[in-house]
């Protein structure tokens, strides 16, 4: 399959937008001299101005005061989790007395608000810069609907000071997670040797400048009386807003030109689940600054539906009025964010009233919830406990792919008292029909190393009117087909005009040879594209020791740049996990070693730290230090399997085979499991002299994990090796279909006669 010409970028690093924090105190440095503040906008943007002051915009973050406080601190009390809470006005102060990091009880002054509307936080100052989002947050919905209360984010039946989402720890960060979207010209400013924030910005809360840019030299032309449409004093231009006509009589209205990416790239950086370079810039475009995830399981269903928070960029980036040209704006106000028309009028601007708004189409009581375009088309999904969010894909309600897949339907989402089996009947019943849409079945067999379904992904045509980022999605899921065929896929988006399709293909190169890597990949280490270059650097970093001259020095160059962006995340475990990974590729391990003791610094529980390091620990001959770190990790995290696989190969290096068993079959009940952790379980048993028991595991596992190459070839040696042949045909067909040049399998196809039909 040849690769459409489109854009392309994916996902890499640790990364989570939960919240985020920082912190301008007087005595820092004043902000850059080039920002304005917002509030001067009104003179000459009244409406905008006044749209943006009550916005979600306006009120992302707020210095604590009567004006910004929504919750009740008049002496109340609380308690969640066995824990009293106490909210409080102490003079001017907004004061709260909850347990700290230690699980004592102190006493904590509320810096900022974050958010209003329907949950409102409060960033606690704990000294260091540090600002922390407290668990215990404001409903700011009306008392009719559950409204006007306090509530504790999470609902976990145990909940202590050893909760990865307690308050004071890193996940309730908010300089490193949250304020670089809720202010304008954040400067995160952390310090990794002394670990303290000096984070500041030039307003808090989401400014005109956030999105427009410095705004100095807009001023002085409007002083001057000098600003024109050729000349607005802002660098960034404003987005191309395609004009919609309908053409004779079609029911859908199409765009006057070509749509362009100014829009994502205003509001993307925020509206993304990305991980970021540096600190944000409103003139760079999104993809050099920003490392979008992809449609990645646990933060997207197989279909692409919203999972996770991922804040819309993604699911919008897959629909097909996003391909079509519309934009944020389109919809969205820009300074209030709020929607440009209500109800149907909002659709009605691209789709024929007089056809969609009819019950003949929405099959509902006019005027009824299920006549809403968004209920069937953009369903919500809740966060926080209170905080519907709505699907930007505008995908079909799909009761058959429910049925198949597990994930959501719109249908079943409002009718709970009903099942997907009756919603595909009503459909049935309408005349709709099951679709032929391979796109979520494709995700889903990929994920799971199927070479069937990688077979039929080479060769369909059809997968390249997906949108790149669901192809991009399914480019880099190659990485767990280490054959000819998946690298000649990849290799051919290598070249693809999307950012985000030519990330996926690197990524894809994971595991191929380092030789193989430096040929495909070499070439890009000057790509234009920040995310794509970042990529390259971190698929060829092992091959650094072996470069010399020129080649050494275009590495190097890459490289530096790279390690510029991983210690702007050098205050998260991920980050640190990051450059740790890079330092072991590069042959550094004591620096390795210090930036995942620093990642656990961070995060004491952080599972792919403890693993890492004691990894490392392995390599140096050190297994008594490796030890104690996996032990941790599955304290924290039984339900891991890579922790569990990582115990049982301690355990087998120690010499304890029974009990390294016992973790290799725990591996692979857990459901995140790999066709990996069932390849290393059956290589044990087969150790053991349990070969029949690895044979049976290698068929329970096929159908959880189908048509998978390693684990077939596998299969047919033991059933080989045991004279256990009953039903070897049914994997040597798979593999002499996907690999039959090689020798072994062709042995295998001749003394069974069981090849490929």
């Amino acid at each position: 399959m040849k690769p459409a010409a489109r854009p392309a970028l994916a996902g890499l690093l640790y990364l989570s937008l939960l919240f985020a924090g920082a912190v301008f105190a007087a005595g820092d440095d004043p902000p850059p001299a080039s920002y304005t503040g917002s509030q001067g906008c009104g003179e000459c943007h009244a409406s905008a101005q006044a749209a943006w002051q009550t916005s979600d915009h306006g009120r992302a973050m707020l210095p604590a005061g009567p004006g910004s406080v929504l919750g009740d601190f008049d002496d109340v009390r609380v308690n969640f989790h066995g824990i009293e809470t106490h909210l409080f006005r102490d003079g001017a102060r907004y004061r709260v007395t909850t347990a700290g990091a230690d699980g004592k009880p102190a006493t904590y002054t509320v810096a900022y608000t974050f958010g209003h509307y329907p949950v409102q936080q409060y960033l606690l100052d704990i000294g260091g810069g540090h600002l922390q989002a407290l668990n215990v947050a404001w409903d700011s919905r009306a008392q009719g609907v559950g409204g006007q209360r306090w509530y504790h984010l999470r609902t976990e039946e145990k909940f202590d000071a050893r909760s990865p989402f307690f308050w004071t720890r890193h996940l309730q960060n908010a300089n490193s997670r949250c304020i670089e979207c809720h202010s304008t010209g954040f400067d995160k400013n952390f310090d990794a040797e002394t670990t303290a924030y000096a984070t500041a910005w030039a307003e808090p809360g989401v400014g005109c400048e956030a999105c427009h840019g410095p705004a100095s030299r807009h001023l002085q032309l409007a002083a001057a009386n000098k600003l024109s449409a050729a000349d607005s004093g802002f660098e960034r231009k404003p987005g191309k807003q395609l004009a919609w006509t309908f053409r004779g009589d079609a029911a859908i209205a199409s765009p006057s030109a070509t749509g362009d990416d100014a829009w994502v790239d205003a509001c993307g950086g925020c509206h993304s689940r990305r991980a970021s370079f540096a600190n944000p810039d409103p003139l760079t475009a999104y993809h050099q600054q920003y490392r979008l995830a992809l449609l990645e399981p646990g933060l997207y269903f197989a279909d692409g539906q919203i999972d996770d928070e991922v804040f819309v960029m993604g699911s919008f980036l897959q629909s097909k009025m996003h391909g079509r040209g519309v934009t944020c704006g389109n919809c969205h106000d820009p300074h209030s964010g709020k929607t440009r028309i209500a109800g149907n009028g909002l659709c009605a601007q691209c789709h024929r009233a007089d056809v969609y708004e009819r019950t003949e189409h929405h099959h509902h009581a006019p005027d009824s919830a299920g006549a809403q375009c968004v209920d069937c088309h953009m369903p919500q999904r809740l966060y926080m406990q209170v905080d519907a969010r709505r699907d930007h894909g505008f995908s079909l309600p799909d009761p058959w792919l429910s049925q198949s897949l597990g994930v959501p339907d719109a249908c079943t989402g409002c009718h709970r008292d009903r099942d997907d089996a009756w919603a595909a009947a009503a459909l049935a019943g309408w005349g709709v029909k099951p679709r032929a849409d391979s796109w979520a079945h494709t995700n889903r067999g990929l994920g799971r190393q199927d070479m069937r379904v990688f077979r039929a992904f080479s060769e369909d045509p059809a997968m390249l009117e997906l949108a790149p980022i669901r192809q991009a999605t399914l480019v880099a899921s190659l990485a767990g087909f280490p054959t000819r065929g998946a690298l000649e896929v990849a290799a051919g988006y290598l070249g693809a005009e999307d950012p985000l399709l030519r990330r996926a293909a690197v990524s894809a190169m994971q595991p191929f040879p380092a030789g193989l890597r430096w040929q495909m990949l070499s070439p890009l280490i000057g790509d234009p594209v920040k995310a794509v270059r970042f990529e390259v650097a971190n698929r060829l970093a092992d091959m650094r020791p072996q470069l010399d001259g020129a080649d050494a020095a275009r590495l190097d160059r890459l490289l530096g740049e790279y390690r510029e962006s991983l210690a702007y995340q050098a205050d998260t475990p991920g980050g640190q996990l990051a450059i740790g990974s890079l330092e072991m590729r590069l042959g550094y391990p004591i620096l390795a070693e210090r930036a995942y003791k620093r990642a656990l610094d961070i995060e004491p529980d952080f599972v792919p730290a403890l693993l890492n390091l004691a990894d490392l620990y392995r390599s140096l001959n050190s297994d008594d230090e490796a030890g104690p770190l996996l032990e941790h990790a599955l304290r924290v995290a039984p339900d891991d399997p890579n922790a569990q696989q990582a115990m049982g190969l301690y355990l087998v290096r120690k010499g304890e085979r029974d009990a390294a068993l016992e973790h290799f079959a725990a591996a692979v009940e857990q459901p995140g499991a790999g066709p990996g952790n069932v390849y290393t379980y059956a290589v044990a048993l087969d150790s053991a002299g349990r070969t029949a028991d690895a044979i049976a595991a290698i068929a329970a596992a096929s159908k959880r994990f189908p048509n998978t190459l390693e684990l077939y070839y596998l299969q047919v040696s033991y059933m080989d090796k045991s004279g256990n042949t009953i039903g070897i045909n049914k994997y040597l067909s798979l593999l002499d279909e996907v690999a039959g040049n090689n020798p072994r399998i062709r042995a295998w196809v001749e003394k069974y006669g069981g090849g490929a039909k």
